[in-house]
């Protein structure tokens, strides 16, 4: 892991995307503390439903912050589509948030109360009060899919465990046919996390990052942001650790545990942290060496696989459902994606 800081590079920062994600996160990062006093070892059914296990949890902030992230992106980027894992309805950022935490936000303009579009095409295209973008104007650029998961690790959230994480990926939309499925060029990749203080993230051609706490506390200031650059596991570390995740219904976990002997070959041990975004983001920083999981939704890997890939290793996206695998080779992914 490379310990070493460096100044988040200026094309990461003002890119018009990552501008978009951040203010996704801040409000999915508030949100998630603003639930967390009402969640705990009861496990209040008013507050927490389960989906098809009693450990398969989803909670209201869960649909209240997808919903805040789908209003958000209903005024930004219109024609852009949004994949949640909740299905929430929109819930408009403006009428919900007070102003002093709306001014935080990039897309939010004072003079008009309203949030307003950002371009995707060049760092600082788009921006309220940029030369071609006015009140309520969007700078369209391609047709893009945002791929979110309000709460990766709603488990360990419900439960005051700290791995759990807000994600976003952002592909360029395919076809009619295949819209939502993820099949375009990923752009970027954003995942935050609350419990550990720390936001990764990512844009295609640009590298990898993580910084301490959000991106945007950082808005405004004259400093450099500090930032590591990620590049995957370093030479010479010793053991090799596999991060990996198993079904919550029993009978794909019988076949997840027959195949896991096979999985592990060539590494010494298991990490099982209960988030996908965050396992893909401790591959990207070599806090483990590989990654494999089968039954993931692409919301669940969309943020982290974009990710893996600009910390320059490889990773294969299963889709809906399939097995997905990140390693430092192309043949290590192969095999991950064999066993699995």
């Amino acid at each position: 892991m490379n310990s070493e800081l460096e100044s988040l590079p200026a094309e990461i920062v003002d890119f018009p995307l990552i501008r978009i994600a951040s203010d996704l996160s801040l409000m999915a990062w508030e949100q998630m503390l603003a639930w967390k006093s009402l969640l705990g070892a009861s496990l209040d059914a008013r507050i927490v439903d389960t989906k098809t296990s009693p450990n398969d949890l989803v909670t209201r902030a869960d649909a209240q912050i997808e919903a805040l992230v789908r209003g958000y992106l209903n005024r930004v980027r219109p024609h852009d589509v949004v994949v949640g894992e909740e299905g929430s309805e929109a819930l408009d950022p403006v009428e919900f948030f007070p102003t002093d935490f709306l001014l935080k936000l990039h897309a939010f303009d004072q003079e008009s109360g309203r949030l307003l579009g950002l371009g995707d095409d060049e760092p600082g295209a788009g921006t309220p009060g940029s030369p071609g973008v006015g009140a309520g104007e969007v700078d369209a650029g391609p047709r893009l899919e945002w791929h979110v998961d309000p709460i990766d690790g709603t488990v360990n959230y419900v439960r005051n465990i700290e791995h759990h994480a807000f994600s976003v990926g952002v592909c360029e939309a395919a076809d009619d046919k295949d819209v939502g499925l993820g099949q375009g060029d990923w752009q970027i990749g954003l995942v935050a996390s609350p419990g550990l203080d720390a936001t990764w993230l990512a844009a295609a051609g640009r590298g990898a990052f993580r910084i301490n706490g959000r991106l945007a506390d950082h808005r405004g200031n004259s400093a450099a942001i500090p930032s590591r650059r990620l590049r995957g596991t370093p030479p010479g570390l010793s053991g090799r650790l596999l991060a990996t995740g198993f079904a919550y219904a029993l009978s794909n976990r019988g076949v997840q545990l027959a195949k896991l002997e096979d999985l592990m070959t060539g590494y010494d041990d298991i990490r099982r942290c209960g988030s996908a975004a965050l396992d893909l983001c401790m591959v990207a920083e070599g806090r483990v060496n590989g990654y494999a999981e089968r039954g993931l939704g692409i919301y669940d890997y969309a943020g982290g696989a974009v990710i893996v890939e600009e910390a320059g290793l490889k990773v294969s996206r299963g889709g809906s459902g399939g097995p997905t695998a990140a390693a430092d080779t192309q043949e290590e992914v192969d095999r991950l994606i064999a066993a699995i």
